[in-house]
């Protein structure tokens, strides 16, 4: 490799468009005759379905990001800068001080609903980018991406410790362990880890981030962070879901960092259809249902546009009727599983309500149902029941009201 030209020359070329696309499909073998095979054998390839990646947007935009922050680290890692960081991560571990010279590659956040598919996206861009790089001249390893999971109980060493794990596996070394002596504390720690990812790593990628607002410790988490930027030069990826907004909009240092990218499920247009087609037509049962426009609305509606909801609605709504015998991938099937396995889901996905929280979201709804008087359900009873919620409220806020007990769609009468 000529020096000169920057560590980022090893990496892949950037792909873009349609190429991009092809490149991140990933659809499973199907063929039509799995429907003779018994239910056994059928039960085993329906597992398939949860492998099929179809690009979004979302995919595009999270690998040209990936791959930017990973070309810009690089290229600072053979610079005078970087000689002084090196120097300055040496001498912390023995004297005890710490501070930064090269500014660190700004930080971005990749923020949306669970089950979009973020992991799965930034795990798709990490192939494309591609493997360990290996320099001759000076000899080096370089990880492009490192992914790591945010500590369920936000303790900073543990997320120290899982970047040190991460490295020993693609490197084949033994950082862990010797992290482990008795003789070394939490900072010495961490500046080994800026010391090795500054030499080792591209760009750090932590998933599950919102793990660091539910614990009061997620502060110092955080701060431990901002100091692994700014001292290790790399870029850092911050995963997580929507609760993560009101905490990193706190100051404006945090905010700043945490901005990115944000996302929500999919509305019901053509990416949704293309997803829901290909899923669709990976049927096993005996026999095969079209997928008409009653059923993708269906379908919409009993996912909220959410790709992982999606993907469960249509494993166990045929894996059930494999199970029973019916055999048919039909909207009884589907209202059925809708109803009873997707219960939990129902205070999240229903079409017309607010969106719960996790926390409050049971209790909201089981706070609304004991309004209710306790009385055997009939078609008498509910009349009745009706009749008193709707009591003194005006005509535009009937379906408001009603909607806070039973599902309501509002259609249009042309």
């Amino acid at each position: 490799m000529d020096e000169r030209a920057g560590y980022e020359s090893l990496l892949p070329r950037m792909l873009i468009g349609e190429e991009l696309r092809k490149k991140l499909l990933r659809v499973p073998e199907y063929n039509e005759k799995v429907s003779g095979l018994d239910a056994g054998s059928r039960l085993l390839k329906l597992t398939e379905i949860y492998s099929v990646f179809i690009p979004s947007e979302m995919a595009v935009e999270i690998y040209h990001r990936l791959y930017m922050m990973t070309s810009i680290s690089l290229k600072q890692k053979n610079g005078r800068d970087s000689i002084k960081r090196l120097n300055r991560n040496y001498i912390h571990p023995l004297a005890g001080e710490f501070c930064g010279v090269i500014p660190g590659v700004s930080s971005v956040s990749i923020i949306g609903d669970s089950g979009i598919g973020k992991t799965t996206c930034i795990q798709k861009a990490v192939e494309l980018i591609g493997p360990v790089l290996v320099t001759e001249v000076p000899y080096r390893k370089i990880v492009p991406v490192v992914m790591v999971t945010c500590p369920f109980d936000s303790n900073y060493k543990g997320l120290l410790c899982q970047i040190l794990i991460a490295l020993d596996e693609a490197l084949d070394t033994n950082y862990y362990e010797k992290s482990q002596k008795s003789t070394m504390n939490a900072q010495q720690i961490l500046g080994m880890v800026c010391q090795l990812c500054h030499l080792h790593v591209g760009i750090l990628i932590i998933d599950e981030i919102q793990f660091l607002v539910e614990h009061k410790s997620g502060k110092q988490l955080y701060r431990m962070i901002l100091q692994l930027i700014n001292s290790s030069g790399i870029g850092v990826v911050l995963v997580g879901t929507n609760e993560c907004m009101d905490y990193f909009s706190q100051t404006p240092q945090m905010a700043r960092r945490a901005s990115g990218l944000q996302y929500t499920n999919l509305d019901y247009n053509d990416e949704f259809r293309r997803l829901a087609e290909v899923l669709f037509s990976c049927q096993y049962t005996k026999n095969k249902t079209e997928l008409t426009e009653p059923l993708l609305s269906l379908l919409y509606e009993y996912s909220g546009g959410n790709a992982a909801n999606l993907m469960e609605l249509i494993h166990d709504a045929q894996e059930h009727a494999i199970l029973t015998g019916v055999e048919r991938l039909d909207m009884d099937v589907l209202n059925v599983i809708y109803a009873k396995r997707m219960r939990m889901l129902h205070g999240y996905i229903e079409p017309g309500r607010k969106k719960l929280s996790r926390t409050s979201g049971r209790n909201d709804r089981n706070k609304n149902m004991e309004k209710l008087p306790e009385q055997n359900v009939g078609s008498e009873y509910c009349a009745r029941s009706i009749a008193d919620i709707l009591k003194g409220i005006k005509r535009a806020d009937a379906a408001r009201e009603l909607a806070k007990y039973i599902r309501v769609e509002e259609v249009q009468i042309l």
